[in-house]
């Protein structure tokens, strides 16, 4: 069994990640978004991607344009699809390396 743990918690956004399968898969809820939040943003998740050994992966309904457009934004991206229980989902991956 997996459980999403909060490792960023903030009034405007809380990151978490998900262990499943050898991989951490990340997840972040978003309350509130500007262009300083987006800053501090890319800030956390850079300092996540430190702290942690593996790369970091988030899956996307292929439906969900808008997540698809956010994670590119944030510098993910598509790796490839998934098929989980007959739905499609795409895989992303961010690298540190990617510069805002």
């Amino acid at each position: 069994m997996s459980f999403k743990v909060p490792v960023v918690i903030r009034d405007d956004y809380t990151m978490y990640l998900e262990q499943y399968e050898g991989m951490l898969w990340f997840h972040t809820d978003v309350n509130k978004w500007t262009s300083s939040i987006k800053k501090e943003y890319l800030k956390d998740l850079d300092t996540l991607q430190d702290l942690v050994s593996i790369p970091l992966v988030a899956l996307v309904d292929i439906d969900n344009t808008k997540l698809a457009r956010f994670g590119e934004a944030t510098g993910w991206t598509q790796l490839e699809k998934l098929n989980v229980n007959n739905k499609l989902y795409d895989v992303y991956t961010r690298s540190k390396t990617w510069i805002a």
